[in-house]
């Protein structure tokens, strides 16, 4: 008669062993917090909750098989509900993810708004500058860099290379040809004689301002309009305010030529 076999120890469940539900949440962590974080907990907790099969669980998820896993002679496999666990693993994973979510969006958003001040600080006290500076020049020459500045803008918005750092070299063409009138003509030079008189605060004459206005901008009287014109034809024929022969001539010590 062979002898009885010693009862099995306590918590023995046969060949197959069953995964706690303390060790099984790391084994799934990675699949759980995909599902979770895709497609919400709740999802990711139907996905996985039910009937698990040690063996084919620990197949699937990477956990390293028992050898009756490996032969296939496995009789019993015993169940075990995953839902509370997952679900607390899903979601806390989730609450994790969007707190990280959150607190970067948060650095940007700060980020932008303090950027978005200092520009706007900036322009204030660029603003308050032109003020202080402007306060000490004559009505008329504010009238002028006025005019100037609202043509600058327009053409600049339409690809002239010109910023607010000409202005003294357009208010100095302003100045010599017109002495600042927008009314002014010439009815004596070489143009006039030709019955083309020079007009307007940069003495242009019909042909060239017809040639080198904006659209919207059709009134060689204009102050915004005519000086559109002459900045424009100035680059077209020269370049730049550099090669402007009136301020060249300036800069060189040989007096303001007309252009």
């Amino acid at each position: 008669m062979l002898p009885v076999p010693p009862p099995p120890p306590p918590g023995y469940q046969g060949a197959h062993r069953a995964e706690a539900e303390r060790v099984l949440p790391r084994r799934i962590a990675s699949v759980a917090v995909a599902v979770g974080i895709a497609s919400g907990a709740g999802a990711g907790a139907h996905a996985m909750s039910g009937t698990f099969s040690p063996v084919a669980g620990s197949l699937d998820l990477g956990g390293v098989p028992d050898d009756t896993a490996q032969t296939g002679k496995a009789e019993t496999v015993h169940a075990i509900n995953l839902g509370s666990e997952t679900v607390r693993i899903l979601r806390q994973e989730q609450l994790t993810a969007m707190e990280t979510f959150n607190q970067a969006s948060g650095v940007a958003q700060n980020g932008y708004a303090a950027r978005k001040a200092a520009e706007e600080k900036a322009a204030e006290d660029a603003r308050k500058a032109q003020e202080a500076a402007d306060a000490g020049k004559p009505p008329k020459q504010r009238q002028v860099e006025g005019w100037i500045r609202e043509a600058i803008k327009i053409m600049a918005a339409n690809g002239t290379p010109v910023s607010e750092a000409n202005i003294a070299d357009i208010y100095t063409i302003i100045m010599k040809e017109s002495n600042g009138n927008p009314n002014a003509i010439n009815t004596w030079d070489s143009n006039a004689a030709k019955g083309t008189p020079s007009k307007g605060l940069m003495q242009c004459i019909d042909p060239t301002f017809q040639a080198h206005k904006l659209p919207g901008h059709n009134d060689i009287y204009n102050p915004v309009d005519n000086i559109i014109c002459g900045v424009r034809y100035t680059f077209a024929r020269y370049g730049s305010f550099e090669r402007h022969p009136g301020l060249a001539g300036i800069r060189r010590g040989t007096g303001y030529v007309g252009y």
